[in-house]
Order: C-alpha cells, then sequence, then structure tokens
C-alpha cells in the first residue's frame, strides 16, 4: 500500500497504533469513555431528572477519558531511547 495514498479506513486504524505499529489500548478506552460520556448527555436531557446516572459515576468516566487521551498524547511526542527501539534484522 502506497503511504502517500491512504484510505480513510487505514487513518482511522492508524490513530489507534502506538509508535511500534501495534493497536494501543489508551486512544480505545478514550474513545469509548467519550462515546459513552456523549451518550449520557444525551440521555440526561430526553428522560427525567429521577434518571439521572451519579455525578460521581459521570466524574470517574471522564476522568479516565481525560487521562487515555492525555497518556497517549504524551506517547506521541516523547522520543524513545535506542535501546526501546527493536533491532532490524537483514
Amino acid at each position: 500500500m502506497d503511504q502517500n495514498n491512504l484510505t480513510f479506513r487505514q487513518f482511522v486504524i492508524d490513530l489507534f497504533k502506538d509508535e511500534r505499529g501495534s493497536i494501543s489500548i489508551k486512544p480505545v478506552v478514550a474513545l469509548l469513555g467519550a462515546i459513552f460520556l456523549c451518550v449520557t448527555m444525551c440521555l440526561n436531557s430526553l428522560t427525567p431528572e429521577k434518571f439521572k446516572p451519579s455525578d460521581k459515576l459521570v466524574d470517574a468516566v471522564m476522568i479516565i477519558t481525560a487521562v487515555g487521551m492525555g497518556a497517549d498524547s504524551i506517547d506521541k511526542f516523547t522520543k524513545k531511547s535506542p535501546e526501546d527501539t527493536p533491532s532490524q534484522q537483514s
């Protein structure tokens, strides 16, 4: 596959990969947390007050989501030392 001609599907898959090319759990958790928060906010606007979720539960999901996004961002911008990179075999 030509690297200059990425499809949208490949672009989305690459968002979840780390620097080694394997799928990282941090962006997956952050995406799921963001989806749950959005669904919760939408449902809260349509349901009566007595059905709203616990504020502590919503805050916990928000913190997990923020940590997942922050940790993934930090990993993307930190440089790896030479001993952390896999050796290439000829």
